[in-house]
């Protein structure tokens, strides 16, 4: 047993030292009521922001439907959504313009966004073409007060 050190526990336990309290003045201190906030604070401490929508033309053709999961082809017409992750973090998702993947809840969140169908972002490519306006008219039939 030589080099071998052997270490004996101590035969009592002391509690863990407790923090001392600092002394606070006895006046009355006026409290203030935070006003309501405006948009759901997350548990990291800030407000989160809405998503933003666009209808914009593919640049290529790696992305995929975030719904049927089929790959949008190079030029083909999508839907971009810019989704809130954190302070200047975003991630963008995508949605084909098949009209099964335009559904009512979509349409309601593009529509809470934007007050009206009019006013979604759309690509300077589509700009005015008959397809921007086939998806903007699908996004509108979608909607929770069609039917």
């Amino acid at each position: 047993m030589y080099g071998s050190s052997v270490i004996f526990p101590p035969d009592r336990c002391d509690p863990p030292p407790t923090k001392r309290q600092r002394k606070t003045k006895d006046a009355l201190v006026p409290v203030r009521t935070p006003p309501p906030p405006s948009r759901p604070a997350s548990s990291k401490g800030f407000t989160q922001k809405q998503s933003t929508y666009r209808i914009s033309a593919a640049p290529s053709g790696r992305g995929r439907c975030r719904r049927c999961r089929a790959v949008i082809g190079k030029g083909d017409t999508r839907l971009e959504i810019s989704a809130f992750v954190k302070p200047g973090r975003y991630t963008l998702l995508l949605r084909c313009t098949a009209p099964s993947c335009i559904d009512a809840r979509l349409s309601a969140a593009i529509l809470s966004v934007y007050k009206h169908i009019e006013r979604v972002p759309v690509d300077a490519a589509l700009e005015g073409s008959a397809e921007a306006h086939r998806v903007v008219h699908a996004i509108n039939c979608a909607g929770p007060d069609a039917q």
